[in-house]
Formats: structure tokens, C-alpha cells, sequence
């Protein structure tokens, strides 16, 4: 179960690299150089594959495929294809090696802390400012978006129509881009995925359909001897040892705290688990 860990830092470290790569060669879609427009081409899988760019493009079989996942296993989508999701881990990763030199300062270990009572607030206005038209709030909160306004210094045709429309300049998106960039690094550097779990309107709709997945982390209590090591390296905040909670809806599925439970007490599984020791359990009046 622990190699799984391994497996969604690979593909998470893939799709980021194919993300970044996508929009350094975004010129050579208007080259004349057919080798550069082949690199191009090939890399143009990689939009398809995100919710935002497949469902504007009305390729909604990408859209079906991960709300299928997030039924199944939660939220894949964020730990594994989503570049604001992989980019926030690197500062969050980045805070930790800090911390090793200057453990007092930066020393990085996340302790569980309530959902934030805005984040549904904030991914409501989103959907009433994508009904009634203000596509501004899209454009600057969205994931994909955030990248490619701020990868429009190398590709200033990819996004100049829509600021165009909106009745602002490139200079404004590109900005805009680089804003939501710094406030992401900095919060993953700070709070980890925080940004996810409050802003980020994708998050919260994966939330939602997270209360129903089939695959979900659990606690077994009677292996859990409360090292407290699952509830530190939880980049979301989402783990409470002392309750042995685990708020599913905010679990980004990174995995980390499977990789560092020592007893096998924290796993993903598809049934709710229940004390096993007599002592445990309630007993009736």
C-alpha cells in the first residue's frame, strides 16, 4: 500500500513537467517548423486531460473520468494532475528541507485544524459569477488558469482574446497569473494545501462528491498507538490522532500518512472501522 505514495508523486511530478513544458512550447504552434509544431502537438494532451480546458472545449469525457475517480478513490485529481496542486506540494517540500537547517523557525509539522467555514462561500460565488457571467473570478481562481496566465509571457495569444473580452489588458492576466502563483507558493509554504481546501473552487466540488467515495482513509484503533506521525506530515490538516478522525473531504490522497504509519493503522479501504477491543466500545447502560 506504501508504494502507492510513490506512484502519485511520479505521475503528480509528470504532469507537472508536461504542464510547464505545454506552455514553454506554446509558440511552436505557430512555427514553421515542423519538427517544433510535432513537439507541440504531442504535448497538447496534456489540457485535455485537465476538468477546466476539457469542459470549456466540451470534451466532457475527461470531466466524467474524474468524477468517476473521485467517486471511487477521492480526490486523485488534486494530488495527482492538478499543476497548483503539484506546485503548492514543492513549497510545502521546500518549507521542509528549510526546516531541517532551521528546525525552530521552519520546522514544518501540520496539526489538524477545522475545514474553514468559507470555503463553500467562496466556491458559491465562484458558480454564481460562471452563471451570470463575471468571468473574471474564474479566470484568477482556477487552477489551469492561474498557470496559463502567467505562462502568457511566452504565449501572450493564448490568453489576450479573453482579457480582451473581459475589458482588460494582457498585462492585467499576466499579473493576475503571477499574483495567484506567489499566493499559492506562499501558502503551501506556510499551511501546505490550505489553498486547496479554501480557494481553489475545484477542490470544493471534489469535496462534495468525496463524502460518497467507495475508497477512503481510515483509522484502525486498535493498532493506532498515537505516534502522532500521520497527523504531522498531513499536508490538508485534515487528521485528528487523539479522535482517530480523518476528514475525508479535505484528504487530497497524497498518501503520507499511510508511507509513515508505522503499525498499519491509517489505510484506505472501503469499510469504516470500529474498535475492536471490548475496552473501546461504549457500553450500554
Amino acid at each position: 500500500m506504501k508504494s502507492i505514495r510513490i506512484i502519485r508523486m511520479t505521475i503528480a511530478a509528470l504532469f507537472l513537467a508536461a504542464t510547464v513544458a505545454y506552455f514553454l512550447t506554446a509558440d511552436y504552434a505557430h512555427s514553421e517548423s515542423l519538427e517544433e509544431l510535432r513537439v507541440h502537438n504531442a504535448l497538447s494532451a496534456v489540457p485535455a486531460t485537465q476538468v477546466i480546458p476539457s469542459s470549456v472545449a466540451l470534451c466532457m469525457g475527461a470531466l466524467l473520468f474524474w468524477l468517476c475517480v473521485t467517486f471511487f478513490m477521492g480526490r486523485l485529481y488534486c494530488s495527482t494532475v492538478c499543476p497548483i496542486g503539484t506546485f503548492s506540494d514543492l513549497f510545502m517540500r521546500l518549507r521542509r528541507e528549510v526546516g531541517k537547517l532551521f528546525p525552530r523557525r521552519f520546522g514544518l509539522r501540520f496539526r489538524f485544524k477545522k475545514a474553514s467555514r468559507w470555503r463553500y462561500h467562496i466556491m458559491a460565488i465562484y458558480f454564481i459569477c460562471l452563471v451570470i457571467g463575471i468571468m473574471a473570478v474564474p479566470f484568477v481562481v482556477e487552477p489551469w488558469n492561474i498557470v496559463r496566465n502567467a505562462a502568457s509571457i511566452f504565449d501572450p495569444d493564448a490568453v489576450a482574446g479573453t482579457w480582451s473580452v473581459l475589458g482588460a489588458g494582457l498585462l492585467v492576466g499576466i499579473v493576475a497569473g503571477f499574483v495567484m502563483l506567489l499566493l499559492v507558493a506562499v501558502w503551501g509554504f506556510v499551511s501546505g494545501r490550505d489553498y486547496c481546501n479554501t480557494v481553489c473552487p475545484l477542490g470544493q466540488a471534489y469535496a462534495l462528491i468525496d463524502h460518497f467515495a467507495l475508497l477512503h482513509i481510515e483509522f484502525d484503533p486498535d493498532k493506532c498507538i498515537s505516534c502522532m506521525r500521520c497527523e504531522e506530515v498531513c499536508r490538508s490538516s485534515c487528521i485528528k490522532v487523539s479522535e482517530r478522525l480523518v476528514d475525508n473531504s479535505r484528504c487530497v490522497r497524497c498518501f503520507d500518512c499511510i508511507a509513515k504509519c508505522p503499525t498499519g493503522a491509517i489505510r484506505l479501504q472501503s469499510t469504516r472501522n470500529r474498535a475492536a477491543t471490548p475496552m473501546l466500545e461504549k457500553t450500554p447502560d
